[in-house]
This record gives structure tokens, C-alpha cells and sequence, in this order.
């Protein structure tokens, strides 16, 4: 058998001989590396990919063009009739189209499926490049009776069969003949998961372009996109806001036209525009290098540590190496030999870390929820497994090199030729305390980043908020077509409840036992709301804000405290007083030079009512950083709207279902559908999981990097204590006290811990707002935090050199001496 035969046996065999060295070896580089080729996986299917059921990826643009309401709070312009003007006015750029969805339940023969409507204009399947593989075009004459399918859909619900054209489908409790079948999209913008199951809803651009205006200040379409021309022109921003302007004052009625203006701070709209990769990541690019930047990052600690493990091991070896060299052995050779005998175990590592990766990727639909794109087409492709073959070789060659670079024949010999006492101290050990500099710096910087986004996620997950939910539960529901819709705004332009919500009111309190209805509206916690506006065109004060109906037990429901003032009463309600209460920041805007208790009784500067009260600003959207929502202003005046909201406490431990009234629901109320029970509680939970479960991740990061740096220093102080152990025991066996030694490693450390935390941290407060300035999503930085972490890093490596150094030094002197 020749050598390099036996080298690589040999490596086997040390799998399961030497599990000291092989176990940390498979699983820390396995688990780190499955991190970091998930990461990979993921930028290969984002970044690199076939876009799919979207072959015109690359003629195709994105526009974005939206309306300011406040400096975070922006609603998009566009709507099919203006995107059929605008496509008119520019279409000698190419062809203008639009595709929006959302999740949506349907019924195909009495069974029920979750899938995701495609809301798009008639053109969307030229501009996109998807197919049709059967049935009618999506450009017919008249789509409104019509839906396409995807063909997940198709082959799930109806096995592939010609039959299902024509079939009905109930879709928002409306029946749609399927008109033909749509291959998969998933490369498609959205809030959610794009599910295969995909129902379509077409609409025909030109026939929209003759309906009237309707005059809204904001339209349903995020994004237009645009089939791009061979000239491939970008429209400026300046053209987009002149034909907006035109746009407005040319189809808008005056009065319309000059709140649009208001809004928009004069035609002042937010434009961006994208490739469709681009517009499609969003976000999720930033998410994804900061992703690989700590994968990499724990990836280079963890290899960290296991060289200064493999340069420990090498070094107990050097009589080996000795006799090697002086047979004639090059180093070259030598070190071939090395790589091919730490073959197995980082080819094991490999397999780890390909197995750990998959399951991650199964794993990241809830690690990661809505933040990545493309979900279900995320795989283990050819790619990442290239990539997973080249890391573990390149370690393997660089642990190699590394593992003898203080191999010196001549010095060797010498060995050979002593008694052997002491020739573990005689090793220099400069280069494992060079890599424990590094990795104390990198564990520095990680930790900076990862506390915090741990103390921003946990911020938005459990900071304060202003309220407390209790038990209570939203109930939603709407009239069933455009007629009652109309009776339903009828009401509310009367400013009293409405004969269906003193109705409904009695109706949910005598079938849910102990129930209490606390307001015919949405309670604090909703992603609903009714904005005005307000301009005073003598002083040329303007404002937006939300208008929100309360009661008087609305505040005492939820235990929002009032700051100033007092609260509204019953009578007060009965008799028509013109009073409101106003949130701080509104209170803030109106009268920025009073204080609170002197703004109240003072005329309400958007209305003729009088300030009672003033209350915190609530966080209504917990779980957005971005904190887009607008100044409050709580009226008993209830606020237009197409649907009814009721919101109502229940007794600690009681639950409330849809399935609980539903069916007395639809005998009482036949002119109203869509009825909906959703406990506040659960809304809070779907609101924060985004955090929740990133406050989770983030913390297991901290915590490995922790657990990697203790590992790595109490590995480097057991391996240089070990090889001063006859130094220590001739210390010991000449009388020097066990606390002497103790300090004497220390200061040996104390140089490694200075220059490394010391490096770490002016990396971590100069670096930090170099990358806060690339990624958005990084907080501000937070010194006390820092000093904080720095603190508890410090512990935790005194402590990890001081545990190994006593276990070394209360041995028996005389045993020491002897084994050397």
C-alpha cells in the first residue's frame, strides 16, 4: 500500500479513533457550513435563476408610483382606468401592464382551497411571456365572468381534465366560469408566500379606460411594468409627475383634484423605478447579505477554532514529523500527506452541512415568512452543492498548511536528540494566538450587529404599546352587494350608529354568553383606517390624519390611560356634545408650544369640536418599523367605510369562533357576508411573527458566536497551559501558590483579550454606521448596549481561560513531572 493510500485509510480510521478531533470537526464546520450553503441556495434561486412563468424578465421594467399622505405613509396612485391612459399616452415604450396579488379562498365543487388572485390587466400574459396551455385567451372581450387557473390548480382539482373548463368556481362568495389554464408564476411581488395554487381575475385594460373616474386619492396598483421596446427609454420622474398632473386635472372634478394636490404636496408623488428582479427581491437583498455575512462570519470562528485545535494535535506529533524530515520526506509531501488524511472528516463535514441545509431550507417558511421571495423554488441546486465541494476543500488545504507551519526539520532533530522535557513549551505558538486576536474580533463585530437587531426585534415585539388587548375578539363583515353598501354610507353620514349596528350589537351579546360589545369599530389594534384631511387655506395649515370612533368605555376596555383631561361620558355622547380626545402627537401638531394640560378645552384646529382629552400615541402596528401611522384624532362620529367592525371583550379563557354564530348570523342578516371572528390576541401574533421569529434567530446566533469564542479561548489556554505543564509544575513543586499561577496565565491573555475585544470594537462602532448606511434594516447604534456586551464578552472569556488553567494547575506537580 503506498503512503499516500495509507494517508487516506488512515483518515477513515481517525473518524472513529480520534472522536476528540473528528466529532467537533463533523458537526461545528457541518452546522456552519449547512448555515452558509443555505445562504448560498438562497442567492443562487433569487439572484442568478430563471425567473419562473416569467421568460420576458429581462425586457420587462417596474414603475412605482405613489401618493405621500406624511413622510412614511404613502398609498399608490395608479388603478386599472389610469394605467389605460397612461399605457395610450407612452406606448411607444413598449407595453404597460399590471399584476397584483393577495391570498384568497375558493370553492370548486363543495371542496375548499387556499390560493393565491392574480388581479391583472388583460395583457399581462405577452407582457409577462407566460403560457396559456389551454382554453380562451386572457384578452377575450368580456373577463368579468371569467377566471383562469394555475395548473397546480388545475391538475390538483381536476386531475388534468379538459372538463374543468368551463367548470364553476366560487371565488368572494361569487360564481366564475374557469375560462383556461395559466402555467405556474410564482415570480410575482407580493406581501405573502405565493402559493402554485393561483386563481386569475383579468381585466380588460381597454374597456377601463372608458369608464368614469372615481376620483380616489390613492388606486390598487403597486406597481405597473412595462415590456420594454428595443430603445429601452426610462421615464424621468419629472415625466411621470407632469402627466400625473395632467392626468388629475384633466379627469378629477376640481374639488378631487385640489385634495389630490394637497396630498401630494403639489404632484410631489414618490417614484422608483426597477428592473423586475430588482422591484420582485425588494428588501430581501439587504436580508440576504446581512444573512451572509453572519453566516460567514460564524462560518470563519468556527474554523478558527478548530485550527487552533488541529495545530494542538500537529504539535503533539512533532517527533512523528522529525522522523519523517530526517528519512528524507519533503514538506510539500508532507503536507499532502496531512490534507489527505483530514480528507474523510471535512468530506463528512461537507455531508453535514448539505443534510443541515436542506432541512433548513424545509425550515424557512417559518423562519423566514414573507421577507424572501420565491420560497417554494428555493432547492439544494447543482451550484450550492459546487460550492459546499470548494469551502471544504480549500479548508482542508488551508488547515494544512497552517497545521505545519512550524515545522522546521533542523529544530526537530534537536528534539529528537533531547531528553524531551518541555519540548511542548519549545513550540511556538504565536500563529494560535494570532487566530484567537481575529476571532475575538470577529466575535466583537457579529455580536454589535446581532444585539442589536435583538434589541430592535425585541422592541417591536415587546415594547410598549400603549394598550392591553385583554380577550377580545374583531368581528368584520360586509354587505353583500353595492345597494346596501350605499344604505350602509346612508347611515353613516347621519354621525349616529346605524339601525344595523344597534342590531348587531344586541345580536353578538345575546348569542356569546358574558360577551361585551366595546365599540361598533376597530379596536386599538388594526391594520385598518379612515384618513382625512384638513387645509386652512388663510393660515395654510394642512394635515393628515386618522379619524377613529370611540365610546366612553372604549379607553377603560383596553387600559389606555389619558395623559390629560378626561374622558368622554355617556351624556355627553346622548347629547351631541361636539367633543373629541386627540393622541400626543396630534396634540403636538396643533400646539406645539402649549403643554398638554393647557391644550385642553381648546378649539380642535381640523374641526369645531373641543379637546376633553388627550392619550398616548398608540402603536397600532406593532411589528412595522417604519411607524407610517398618522396622528389620531378619537371621534364618536362613526367614519365611512364599505364593511361593519364590531369589537368586542370576552371573559379571560373564553374563546369566540366563526363557526359559533355564523349560521344565526345568515338567518338574521341575509344582506351581509364574508363574516369574520378574529381574536385581537392572534392579530398581535401575526403582526409580530416577522420579529418574533428573528428575535429568536438572532439570539441563537448570539449565542453560538458566544458559545464559539468561550470554546475557542478555553481550547487555546487548556493547549498552552498543557504545553507549559512542566514549566507550571516546576513553579508549583518550588513553592508558588496556586492563585500566582492563576494570574501569571492570565496576563499571558490579557494581551490577546485587550487587542482582540479592542479591535473588535473599533471595527463594530466605525464599521456599524458604514453598513447602516447600505442596509436599511440595521438599527442605530446603541452605545450602552455595546458597552454592555463588551462587559459580558469580557466575563466570559476570563472565565474560559481560567477554568482549563485551574483544572491544569490543581493537578499533582510531581505526576506532571513525571510524565514529562
Amino acid at each position: 500500500m503506498s503512503l499516500v493510500s495509507k494517508a487516506f485509510y488512515s483518515g477513515i480510521g481517525r473518524v472513529f479513533s480520534l472522536p476528540r478531533l473528528s466529532v467537533p470537526l463533523i458537526l461545528t464546520l457541518g452546522l456552519t457550513l449547512g448555515a452558509v450553503l443555505t445562504v448560498i441556495a438562497i442567492s443562487s434561486t433569487l439572484f442568478f435563476q430563471p425567473l419562473q412563468g416569467v421568460p420576458n424578465e429581462d425586457k420587462l421594467h417596474t414603475y412605482s408610483i405613489n401618493v405621500p399622505f406624511s413622510d412614511d405613509f404613502i398609498v399608490p396612485f395608479f388603478e386599472m382606468k389610469r394605467l389605460a391612459h397612461f399605457y395610450e399616452d407612452y406606448s411607444a415604450l413598449g407595453e404597460w401592464a399590471s399584476i397584483s396579488t393577495q391570498t384568497a379562498k375558493i370553492s370548486i365543487n363543495n371542496t375548499q382551497y387556499e390560493v393565491n388572485k392574480h388581479k391583472a390587466s388583460s395583457n399581462i400574459l405577452t407582457v409577462l411571456g407566460s403560457k396559456l396551455i389551454k382554453g380562451q385567451d386572457v384578452n377575450i372581450t368580456s373577463p368579468e365572468r371569467f377566471v383562469w387557473i394555475s395548473n397546480s390548480l388545475w391538475q390538483s382539482a381536476f386531475s388534468n381534465k379538459n372538463s374543468a373548463l368551463g367548470s364553476i368556481i366560487q371565488l368572494e362568495e361569487k360564481n366564475y366560469t374557469i375560462a383556461g389554464v395559466i402555467e405556474d408564476v410564482s415570480a410575482i411581488k407580493s406581501t405573502g408566500v405565493i402559493n402554485s395554487n393561483q386563481v386569475w381575475k383579468i381585466s380588460n385594460l381597454p374597456q377601463k379606460k372608458s369608464e368614469p373616474e372615481s376620483n380616489a386619492l390613492n388606486g390598487d396598483l403597486e406597481n405597473i411594468i412595462v415590456l420594454q421596446k428595443d430603445n429601452r427609454r426610462i421615464l424621468t420622474d419629472n415625466e411621470i409627475k407632469e402627466w400625473s398632473k395632467r392626468y388629475v386635472e384633466n379627469n378629477f372634478t376640481a374639488e378631487a383634484a385640489g385634495t389630490f394636490k394637497m396630498f401630494s404636496k403639489n404632484f410631489e408623488l414618490n417614484i422608483s423605478n426597477k428592473s423586475y428582479r430588482e422591484n420582485l427581491l425588494g428588501s430581501s437583498v439587504s436580508l440576504i447579505v446581512t444573512l451572509l455575512v453572519t453566516v460567514v462570519g460564524l462560518l470563519l470562528m468556527a474554523a478558527l477554532n478548530l485550527l487552533n485545535l488541529f495545530i494542538a494535535h500537529y504539535q503533539a506529533r512533532s517527533k512523528e514529523f522529525a522522523i519523517q524530515l530526517s528519512l528524507g520526506a519533503s514538506l510539500n509531501k508532507l503536507r499532502l500527506l496531512i490534507f489527505l488524511e483530514n480528507l474523510p472528516c471535512f468530506s463528512l463535514a461537507a455531508m453535514t452541512g448539505l443534510l443541515s441545509a436542506g432541512w433548513i431550507i424545509k425550515l424557512l417558511p417559518i423562519l423566514a415568512g414573507n421577507n424572501l421571495p420565491l420560497l417554494a423554488t428555493i432547492s439544494l441546486d447543482f451550484p450550492t452543492v459546487i460550492a459546499a465541494l470548494l469551502i471544504v476543500m480549500l479548508l482542508t488545504l488551508i488547515f494544512s498548511l497552517l497545521a505545519t507551519i512550524d515545522v522546521n526539520k533542523h529544530s526537530l532533530v534537536d528534539n529528537l536528540n533531547s531528553s524531551g522535557k518541555g519540548i511542548q513549551a519549545q513550540n511556538n505558538q504565536t500563529l494560535s494566538k494570532v487566530l484567537m486576536v481575529l476571532q475575538l474580533s470577529l466575535a466583537s463585530i457579529l455580536l454589535t450587529s446581532s444585539v442589536m437587531l435583538a434589541l430592535q426585534s425585541y422592541e417591536e415585539v415587546f415594547g410598549e404599546v400603549g394598550y392591553t388587548l385583554g380577550n377580545s375578539y374583531q368581528i368584520t363583515m360586509e354587505p353583500i352587494d353595492n345597494k346596501n353598501k350605499n344604505i350602509l354610507a346612508e347611515h353613516l353620514e347621519t354621525k349616529v350608529l346605524s339601525n344595523h349596528d344597534t342590531t348587531m350589537m344586541t345580536f353578538i351579546e345575546s348569542n356569546v354568553s358574558e360577551s361585551k360589545v366595546i365599540v361598533p369599530s376597530s379596536g386599538p389594534l388594526n391594520g385598518r383606517f379612515t384618513i382625512q384631511t384638513y387645509k386652512n387655506e388663510d393660515t395654510n395649515f394642512s394635515l393628515s390624519y386618522e379619524k377613529k370612533y370611540f365610546n366612553e368605555s372604549y379607553f377603560s376596555a383596553f387600559k389606555i390611560p389619558l395623559i390629560a383631561g378626561k374622558n368622554i361620558t355617556k351624556e355627553q355622547i346622548e347629547n351631541d356634545e361636539q367633543i373629541v380626545i386627540v393622541d400626543t402627537a396630534m396634540a403636538k401638531i396643533m400646539y406645539p408650544k402649549l403643554s398638554f394640560n393647557e391644550i385642553i378645552g381648546k378649539k380642535s384646529r381640523v374641526s369645531d369640536a373641543i379637546i376633553q382629552g388627550i392619550v398616548p400615541t398608540l402603536k397600532s402596528l406593532p411589528g412595522h418599523l417604519k411607524k407610517h401611522q398618522l396622528p389620531i384624532v378619537y371621534n364618536v362620529e362613526p367614519s365611512s367605510s364599505n364593511y361593519l367592525t364590531y369589537t368586542i371583550m370576552m371573559p379571560e379563557g373564553k374563546k369566540l369562533t366563526t363557526s359559533m354564530i355564523e349560521d344565526k348570523f345568515k338567518a338574521q342578516f341575509p344582506l351581509f357576508k364574508n363574516l369574520e371572528i378574529t381574536a385581537l390576541n392572534e392579530t398581535w401574533a401575526e403582526m409580530t411573527q416577522m420579529h418574533r421569529t428573528s428575535l429568536w434567530i438572532i439570539v441563537t446566533v448570539t449565542l453560538l458566536t458566544i458559545i464559539l469564542a468561550a470554546i475557542g479561548v478555553a481550547g487555546l489556554t487548556q493547549m498552552t497551559t498543557n504545553n507549559r505543564k512542566y514549566e507550571l509544575a516546576v513553579r508549583m513543586a518550588t513553592g508558588a501558590k496556586q492563585s500566582l499561577l492563576v494570574r501569571f496565565i492570565l496576563k499571558d491573555a490579557l494581551w490577546m483579550l485587550v487587542l482582540g475585544l479592542g479591535l473588535g470594537f473599533a471595527f463594530s462602532v466605525f464599521g456599524y454606521e458604514q453598513l447602516q448606511k447600505h442596509i436599511t434594516m440595521l438599527p442605530e447604534f446603541n452605545g450602552v448596549a455595546m458597552s454592555i456586551l463588551d462587559l459580558g464578552l469580557i466575563f466570559i472569556v476570563l472565565l474560559s481561560v481560567i477554568i482549563p488553567a485551574w483544572r491544569v494547575i490543581s493537578a499533582d506537580p510531581m505526576q506532571a513531572l513525571r510524565e514529562e
